[in-house]
């Protein structure tokens, strides 16, 4: 494994060096960059990845840290909207499953944003996947409204905000929405048929704190449903963090953190809301910032009633991931990750990934985005494997 290790860190090196002597300088995307007429580059390092600007500015309500009296809302200023889309080159490669391999030109998917003020005291965000049928040159999606949230900054504190709708949740470490790679977090992406994993966006509310390098989370969120079920009941999780140092933890500083997740959950629609059963999340995670360099690090411990798995014995299984990522510039990044899930083969539940990618910005809301994954899930009948790797333009207006 050290082996594999050393040859994806030297991969990511070749890959700076080369991209870091094409690095132009950047310019400027929506929808916050329009408003302000700032970079990307102010709150983002390398989008769609926050800096430590970028977490301040998220955190206090889509307002600028110091400047909150002078802000326009959605009505005072530029329009609100942006579009963000993803086209290029796929090739994903089947093994042991369901032996397909897809070698195509491709439009990856769509999404319309918008965000900013609705008050002086009230943020929002608002994200809508629109319904795309499959073609050969277009990718399918499926219409949802991914997040539609509105946050209420420092009621009359700091350590006191509130969110409502449907967001991110805190006890997600490090976001699922805006990470680096295309390739999934095992980490947050594995759990119970019917579930609602990590990276999934959630209905609820949650308050949140922060001072002196210590925040915290805690929220109540509508549980995961079975199909064609109206009847829902509520999960709650907490999360706790330290930052040591100057920063947020994202691009300087150190930051570590410890979340806490329990829920109740219907295995199958027909059976009554008392059938419900408990699982439940704990993890540790580290953010660690050294240079132009970061360490992002998460473990998770899932423990899950035998019913939703459809066993005879309870689900215990460990999952987490760790990515290094280089930041040479504001116009490249470089990104190695290895994910592992470890638990029972018999549930599909040991997986292990690499993956290994970079970006390149000619302008600022241009992305030119090569990546290579492969996964391995150990099976009943046997491995069955992955092999993806893309070659794409992500852009935003």
């Amino acid at each position: 494994m050290k082996t594999i290790l050393l040859r994806f860190l030297f991969a990511a090196a070749c890959c700076a060096a080369v991209l870091a002597a094409l690095a132009p300088e950047a310019g400027a995307v929506p929808v916050f960059a329009r408003k302000y007429g700032f970079s990307c580059n102010m709150c983002h390092s390398g989008f769609p990845r926050l800096n430590d600007f970028g977490v301040r500015y998220r955190r206090n309500g889509y307002r600028l840290p110091g400047r909150e009296g002078e802000e326009r809302t959605v009505l005072q200023g530029h329009s609100p909207v942006a579009l963000r889309a993803s086209a290029g080159y796929n090739y994903d490669r089947f093994h042991n499953s369901s032996g397909v391999t897809v070698r195509q030109f491709q439009l990856n998917g769509v999404d319309l944003l918008s965000g900013g003020l609705l008050s002086r005291d009230a943020g929002y965000i608002f994200v809508y996947v629109p319904e795309v049928a499959g073609s050969g040159g277009v990718a399918a999606q499926t219409g949802t409204l991914e997040m539609a949230s509105v946050v209420f900054p420092e009621l009359g504190t700091p350590w006191l905000n509130l969110r409502v709708g449907r967001f991110e949740p805190a006890y997600a470490a490090f976001s699922a929405k805006r990470h680096l790679s295309f390739s999934p977090y095992e980490a947050y992406d594995f759990g119970f048929k019917g579930g609602a994993p990590f990276s999934d966006t959630r209905e609820g509310v949650e308050v949140t704190g922060h001072g002196r390098g210590f925040g915290y989370a805690a929220g109540v969120i509508n549980a995961p449903s079975p199909a064609g079920s109206s009847q829902t009941s509520s999960d709650f999780y907490a999360r706790a963090e330290k930052v040591f140092g100057e920063g947020e933890g994202q691009t300087a500083g150190y930051k570590v953190g410890l979340t806490g997740y329990a829920g109740r959950a219907r295995p199958d629609a027909s059976l009554p809301p008392y059938s419900r059963r408990g699982y439940g999340r704990a993890g540790v995670d580290a953010s660690l910032n050294y240079l132009n360099l970061n360490l992002s690090l998460q473990y998770l411990n899932g423990t899950d009633d035998k019913t939703l798995w459809g066993r005879t014995r309870d689900l215990t299984y460990s999952a987490g991931f760790a990515e290094l990522s280089y930041f040479p510039s504001v116009s490249l990044t470089c990104f190695a990750r290895y994910d592992e899930v470890g638990g029972p083969r018999s549930a599909g539940a040991q997986i292990g990934r690499w993956t290994l990618g970079g970006r390149y910005y000619p302008a600022d809301n241009v992305a030119v985005h090569p990546e290579y994954s492969f996964r391995k899930q150990g099976q009943p009948g046997g491995a069955a494997t992955e092999a993806f790797f893309t070659a794409r333009v992500d852009f935003a207006f």
